[in-house]
């Protein structure tokens, strides 16, 4: 019999939901498929070490399904499809090809409306990784809605209605020019107006309609921004008058009567 921490297991009945976490086994146990595999619809498997997920195909009502904190690497094997999960969480793992990743997920979740993927290296996102800015994770962004078109909510954001204009554009730019030059992330790189591509022309109507401002190197100066007049000052002096009334404070054992 599988060695199983029953008191890291929650099943909640009305919710049809089954936590199993922070388990020592590499794959669900046979108890645990026999007891809950045809009464759950919200699947929780976070913080353990699982490789083997073959045991999902089990689960015929799964609906959601959370794999973070598991380790999971670009090697994973998922079953066939699972076509009513539209939820999966595949936080803080170590995927790093996300060409690779997008694959799988298309192939065996088609149905997938929520995706996670905050905390993988393949997860350029700015605000967990002071190397990555706006402008990767916006890219980003627009690949995997291309590759998973029934994405609604990325990354606990909801993808936005210029985000899936865009991309579609871009399709039907593709198809009208096959011989067109595209770029190593699968999106057109041909410049439309000068030098820019549209994807900088489309990141500069993000910019100027929802706030999102492209980061730059800093640059590290001693002086003040601007330069202030003669007469401009903000400088104060005066004389403060303290009077030390601490009469019992422990401060007072190294205070010599020649120094009040």
């Amino acid at each position: 019999m599988d060695d199983i921490n029953w008191n890291k297991i929650i099943f909640i009945e009305n919710e049809q939901k089954l936590i199993y976490f922070d388990q020592k086994t590499y794959k669900l146990p046979m108890a645990i498929l026999n007891l809950y595999s045809d009464r759950v619809r919200h699947l929780d498997l976070s913080f353990n070490k699982l490789s083997s997920f073959e045991s999902l195909e089990l689960f015929t009502q799964l609906e959601e399904l959370v794999l973070d904190n598991n380790s999971l690497t670009d090697d994973i094997i998922f079953p066939a499809q699972l076509n009513r999960v539209k939820l999966l969480s595949l936080n803080n793992n170590k995927f790093v090809n996300l060409d690779l990743l997008l694959t799988k997920l298309s192939l065996c979740f088609p149905n997938l409306e929520y995706l996670s993927l905050l905390g993988n290296p393949a997860c350029p996102c700015h605000l967990l990784n002071p190397k990555n800015t706006e402008y990767d994770y916006l890219k980003y962004r627009l690949y995997i809605i291309r590759y998973l078109p029934r994405i609604i909510i990325l990354d606990a954001q909801r993808v936005k209605k210029m985000e899936r204009d865009f991309v579609r554009n871009q399709q039907r730019q593709q198809q009208d020019d096959d011989s067109g030059s595209t770029s190593s992330d699968g999106l057109d790189n041909s410049s439309s107006s000068g030098n820019s591509s549209p994807l900088r022309f489309f990141y500069t109507n993000l910019s100027n309609r929802f706030g999102v401002r492209r980061k730059e190197s800093p640059v590290y100066n001693p002086l003040p921004e601007s330069i202030r007049e003669a007469g401009d000052h903000r400088g104060a002096y005066g004389k403060c008058r303290y009077r030390y009334i601490g009469a019992q404070s422990e401060g007072n054992r190294f205070i010599l009567n020649t120094d009040l």
